[in-house]
C-alpha cells in the first residue's frame, strides 16, 4: 500500500471519528434541550397548581396550605428528578380535584347523598325522642286533666322538637364551603316528618308491648 493510500485511510478514519463526535454532540444537545423544556413545563404546571390551590382556599374561606421546601435531588440524575417531579404533580392534580369536589359537598359525610345524610340526622334525633317518650309514658300518669295535657304535650312536642333540631342541624352541618347561595339547601323535610312523627307510634308500641 502506497503512502497516498495510507493517507486516504487516515482521512476516512478521521472523518468517521468526527462524524461520530458530531452525532454524539447532537444527541447531547437534544437531550439537554428536552430536559430544559420538561423543566420549564413542570415549573409552569406547578405555578398553575399553586395558584389554583390559593384560589380554592380563598373561595372556601380557609387558610391556604403552607409551602414546604423542595426535596433535595434524588441522586443527581436530572431525568430521574424530573420523572419524580412529574409523578408528584400528577398526585397533586388528583388531590386538587378531590379538594374541589369536597369543597362543594356538605362537611358532614360529604360522600353521602343528601337523603341518606339527612335521614341519619333525623334518625338520631328521633332515637332520642323515642327514649324520652318511653320515659314519659312509663312515669307520667294521666290521672287528671293536667296530667293528660302534659302527657299529650310531651308526646306530640317531642317529635316536633326532634324534627326542628334535625332541620337546624342539617342547615349548619350540611352547608358546603362553596356553593350557589341561591340554591336551596336540601333538608328533605318530608323524610324528617315521617321519621320524627313515627316515634309516637314506636313509643306506644314499646309501651304496650
Amino acid at each position: 500500500m502506497s503512502a497516498f493510500d495510507d493517507y486516504l485511510a487516515q482521512l476516512r478514519r478521521l472523518d468517521d471519528a468526527r462524524r461520530t463526535a458530531d452525532e454524539a454532540a447532537a444527541r447531547t444537545a437534544t437531550a439537554t434541550e428536552s430536559l430544559g423544556q420538561r423543566t420549564a413545563r413542570l415549573a409552569e404546571q406547578a405555578a398553575a397548581q399553586r395558584s389554583a390551590v390559593d384560589d380554592l382556599a380563598r373561595t372556601a374561606r380557609v387558610a391556604p396550605p403552607q409551602r414546604v421546601p423542595a426535596p433535595p435531588p434524588l441522586n443527581g440524575d436530572p431525568a430521574a428528578d424530573l420523572a419524580a417531579a412529574e409523578a408528584d404533580l400528577q398526585v397533586a392534580a388528583t388531590e386538587l380535584e378531590e379538594a374541589r369536589f369536597l369543597a362543594h359537598r356538605a362537611p358532614l359525610l360529604p360522600r353521602w347523598r343528601a337523603d341518606e345524610r339527612n335521614g341519619l340526622v333525623y334518625g338520631l334525633f328521633a332515637l332520642v325522642c323515642v327514649v324520652v317518650q318511653l320515659f314519659v309514658l312509663r312515669n307520667l300518669r294521666a290521672e287528671d286533666a293536667l296530667g293528660a295535657v302534659l302527657l299529650a304535650a310531651v308526646l306530640i312536642g317531642c317529635p316536633l322538637g326532634a324534627f326542628g333540631l334535625g332541620w337546624l342541624t342539617i342547615g349548619v352541618a350540611a352547608r358546603p364551603k362553596i356553593g350557589d347561595e341561591e340554591k336551596r339547601l336540601e333538608r328533605n323535610y318530608r323524610l324528617g316528618l315521617v321519621i320524627c312523627g313515627s316515634t309516637l307510634v314506636v313509643a306506644c308500641l314499646g309501651f304496650f308491648s
